[in-house]
């Protein structure tokens, strides 16, 4: 299980006023394989060509942004292009009758969903050739301890709540690729936090409370509706920094969008792989048997930086690799502590050999 290690900072941006709560703790954690990457769905008005075309290109933006965690994907000219022809990138679509509008089609009826499925590799290539990073689809888990206030009532929302900033803050994280999720708030929760231990900041509570979820990164947040906006302050802790941003919201959506934005854009920055690749040796100890092996080579095969394995020397319980990687090798040790599968030992071998230990299956 991974342990963020954070700091103080002195580093902030101030974007506009506002009074949501917000906290990043570091917790040992279990990173989520997140389904539906290469999915996109759009809104359209009808099955009419045209709308696909449109849609197509909304739904490769869509995927881009959230495969590259980068919100400005877009610019390069490379993705410009590649946004000019989506069908090259999609292999599937599908209508799906809805009872949904636009304001374009108001009195028109409802509108159609149109599912997209886009080929993993093509993705992947293009930005490979543009030079932009991959994020897998193994991801940091994140906690939502989220306090509204509404009138007298104080509380804390989990994912049934009819609150409308639970379903946006689950749509704008879908949106990016984050698995996020809320506390259940059952006895053991009530027993352990309030929604005014939550709402004051108390973090030493929080982490206590977060420890059950073991969560990768824990968020808490206080928000309030404010002649007619939706206004709050919040600031999270990361690589040994503390952050803090100052917004105004007119809606909902726009705060949990630039919630989640901040949060994406920083976890891709951290984990997201650049086209640079490298050679790197990785000795295993704790092989112990034939199924460990077959065990281990599947698993190094699926992490995102690897390109390829190749097996060097089995002896006793240990074995080693020669990994092809993409991206730093800094990147890869992180990754592999999202899991707890392997175990780090050692990196300072003379020869630049990383050492761990198999944990198992």
């Amino acid at each position: 299980m991974q342990m963020f290690i954070c700091a103080i900072s002195s580093r902030y941006l101030v974007i506009f006023p506002i009074f949501l709560w917000m906290t990043v703790l570091p917790l040992t954690c279990v990173s989520i394989e997140v389904d539906d990457l290469y999915v996109a769905e759009v809104l359209v008005p009808n099955e009419n060509s045209t709308h696909l075309r449109a849609a197509g290109k909304a739904g490769l933006l869509q995927v881009l942004v959230r495969v590259s965690g980068d919100a400005q994907v877009q610019e390069h000219p490379l993705v410009k292009e590649a946004l000019r022809r989506p069908a090259d990138y999609y292999y599937q679509y599908s209508f799906e009758s809805t009872n949904r509008s636009l304001p374009v089609t108001v009195g028109k009826g409802p509108v159609q969903l149109l599912r997209l499925n886009f080929e993993p590799s093509a993705i992947a290539r293009l930005l490979r050739e543009a030079g932009l990073p991959v994020w897998g689809s193994n991801r940091p888990s994140v906690l939502l301890w989220v306090v509204i206030n509404e009138g007298a009532d104080r509380r804390i929302v989990n994912e049934t709540d009819a609150s409308d900033i639970v379903a946006n803050l689950s749509m704008q994280a879908k949106r990016r690729g984050l698995p996020v999720l809320f506390p259940i708030l059952d006895l053991e929760d009530t027993a352990r936090i309030s929604a005014a231990e939550v709402w004051g900041g108390f973090l030493r509570r929080i982490g206590e409370a977060s420890q059950r979820y073991e969560p990768d990164v824990v968020l808490t947040a206080r928000i309030r509706e404010e002649s007619g906006r939706w206004v709050g302050k919040w600031s999270y802790r990361l690589d040994e920094d503390w952050f803090s941003l100052e917004f105004v919201a007119m809606s909902v959506s726009d705060l949990a969008k630039q919630l989640m934005d901040r949060i994406a854009d920083e976890l891709a920055a951290r984990y997201s792989l650049t086209s640079s690749r490298a050679t790197i040796a990785l000795s295993v100890r704790g092989v112990t048997d034939l199924n460990d092996y077959a065990a281990l080579s599947a698993y190094l095969e699926k992490l995102t930086p690897v390109l390829s394995s190749t097996v060097v020397n089995l002896k006793g319980d240990i074995a080693r690799y020669e990994l092809n990687i993409e991206g730093q090798l800094l990147q890869l040790v992180e990754i592999i502590e999202l899991d707890e599968r392997l175990i780090l030992l050692d990196t300072s071998s003379p020869d630049g050999t990383l050492n761990y230990h198999w944990q198992g299956r």
